[in-house]
């Protein structure tokens, strides 16, 4: 029935959407609950959620207090209703996520971006890893709802071609149309978003939905980007700007950035500013165990230093402790800007020692100015997997979002 949750809609079907999108937000919840949100009559009501668990989209939790008579009945969805595939494509991995319709993850696959990873490799890689889990979980392909894409470099949303396809390991990424590639193949409607608003969105979704409408995801990872989520909403914008907050300016006086300004929190904070200070100070002769792992300093690459860091490494560290100050200072700077009620960090360096700590201490001392400010700063649970489990998500929004009227 979710499949029919889309186009133009009977209003019966507006109501079951409804319905179906609160209990999904809300439950376990009450149709006495339900019925004052909507403004149904509890007949009604009771009969429109009647016809959700009969279509097996919505059953009883069964953990209704009772006050003394009988429990009442408290919905939820069914995860397993049906299946989301999320993606997500960044020139470091490949992720491939089953989710059920709760975005917990039910399998992950994942590709190590090389020279052998193509266009078409990579995305014959997707199709197969999409045969494979639906396969292995014994899940009909009918219950696939569709899949969701996040990537991080420039798309043109329209053709789903990327913009500057330039830092692919690989070749084979210039004209090629992800969308229609994957959607052709599986007969399955395929969507692609901007990769930080859809962690945004599953970081909202999963784990912040009833305690506020206000939040921000940052992330530092080959770029600085945010996503916004403003009174529930997510805040899209031109996907050739998603990297705006990397050109927020910490240092006047700075270091150059690519985009040919001085000082821009790229500079410091993303992955290829950390390789190139990396890379300055074993020129320097600067102690690491990278000099074990490279023989020229300049094959330095990105997975060397986040090996090192994982092992502690004292030159990388060191580096990675400037990198977080300044991200800190940006991230202060975008809270009292925006003034949300949650930050959420994610990327690939914030489960590295010291990042997201530096950062976030760096950031609440200078929002000591504002002591009633009760902003939050976490740190992402679901690093490696949240742009994916967005994708996902961006999916079931499509099907089952409805606002009230």
């Amino acid at each position: 029935m979710l499949k029919q949750f889309t186009g133009l809609l009977s209003p019966k079907t507006k109501n079951l959407k409804l319905l179906y999108s609160l209990i999904r937000k809300l439950g376990p919840v009450r149709i006495n609950t339900l019925s004052e949100i909507t403004g149904y009559k509890h007949v009604t009501c009771t009969r429109l959620l009647d016809e959700l668990v009969q279509e097996g989209l919505i059953y009883d939790s069964g953990i209704g207090e009772s006050s003394g008579g009988r429990k009442p009945l408290m919905y939820v969805i069914k995860p397993d209703a049906y299946y989301l595939i999320g993606v997500e494509i960044t020139n470091l991995y490949t992720t491939v996520l089953l989710l059920d319709l709760k975005l917990d993850i039910v399998d992950v696959e994942k590709l190590r971006m090389d020279s052998q990873c193509t266009g078409e490799y990579t995305l014959n890689f997707v199709s197969r890893c999409v045969d494979e889990l639906l396969s292995k979980h014994n899940i009909q392909r009918e219950k696939l709802l569709g899949i969701g894409m996040g990537v991080l470099d420039p798309i043109d949303k329209e053709t789903g071609v990327f913009l500057n396809p330039l830092l692919f390991p690989a070749g084979g990424w210039d004209n090629l149309n992800i969308v229609d590639y994957l959607q052709q193949y599986h007969n399955s409607p395929v969507f692609i978003d901007n990769g930080t608003n859809l962690a945004a969105l599953a970081e909202y979704r999963k784990n912040y939905w009833k305690e506020t409408d206000n939040l921000v995801f940052v992330s530092s990872d080959m770029g600085i980007r945010c996503g916004t989520i403003l009174q529930g909403r997510l805040v899209r914008q031109n996907m050739e700007m998603d990297d705006t907050l990397g050109h927020m300016v910490v240092d006047i006086h700075g270091r150059r950035c690519l985009c040919g300004s001085y000082g821009c929190l790229q500079a410091y904070s993303s992955l290829p500013a950390i390789r190139n200070e990396v890379v300055r100070r074993l020129k320097r002769g600067h102690n690491s165990i990278l000099q074990d792992s490279v023989k020229d300093t300049e094959d330095t690459d990105f997975h060397h230093i986040l090996n090192a860091l994982e092992q502690e490494d004292p030159l990388c560290l060191d580096v990675l402790k400037d990198a977080a100050y300044y991200f800190g200072v940006g991230l202060s700077n975008l809270i009292l800007l925006l003034r949300p009620d949650i930050v959420v960090c994610g990327g690939t360096l914030v489960p590295k020692p010291l990042f997201y700590e530096v950062a976030s201490e760096t950031a609440q001392n200078r929002l000591l100015h504002y002591p009633k400010s009760q902003v939050q700063i976490i740190k992402s649970i679901a690093a490696y997997n949240i742009v994916a489990q967005g994708a996902g998500c961006m999916v079931l929004d499509f099907f089952t979002e409805e606002i009230l009227p």
